[in-house]
């Protein structure tokens, strides 16, 4: 089982491995690279690891979870059974999200938002100080990070670099 587990966990690298050299040939284009993926799927996993590899061709990856960018939790829309239902789009503030990503891609610094879970509360501008350089690829990460309306128009196609994160099958252990 070890022997399986080291195997599957290289076969895993060399792929990230290749999505990192993918993205550096295409440095000059790619500004965005969307990760998606269900909940408990590997995604901050993934994230960590092709965090290391796009260091390695020389891109520094900044980070930006799209779960710092949910409305009030009183504003949050509800599912048919009445549960709160994060995984609407409508629970994003994205008007919010996308004035910092046109901000961002022009240059400028941003102070990010980010959500109190504890609260239930947004907090625009008490997050990171992120800035993109020349060296630098954002990484946006959420169940919507592949959604086209997250971005909309303000980059091209060739501009972002898709990935959606989930594992094929389960190991029982």
């Amino acid at each position: 089982m070890n022997q399986l587990l080291r195997v599957s966990e290289g076969f895993q690298e060399k792929r990230i491995s290749a999505i990192a050299d993918e993205i550096a040939g295409r440095r000059t284009r790619i500004k965005v690279i969307g990760i998606a993926g269900p909940s408990s799927s590997g995604k901050t996993t993934f994230i960590k690891r092709l965090t290391v590899q796009l260091q390695v061709v020389g891109i520094q990856p900044i980070a930006l979870s799209l779960d710092d960018y949910y409305v009030d939790r009183a504003k949050t829309p509800r599912s048919a059974d009445g549960e709160l239902d994060y995984e609407a789009f409508e629970a994003l503030d994205a008007g919010l999200l996308q004035g910092e990503l046109t901000r961002l891609l022009a240059g400028e610094a941003v102070r990010t938002a980010r959500y109190d879970f504890k609260t239930g509360k947004s907090l625009p501008g008490a997050g990171n100080e992120l800035h993109l350089h020349e060296d630098s690829v954002l990484l946006l990460e959420g169940i919507h990070g592949l959604n086209p309306r997250l971005l909309g128009d303000r980059l091209g196609a060739d501009e972002i670099y898709r990935v959606f994160v989930c594992p094929l099958t389960s190991l029982p252990l």
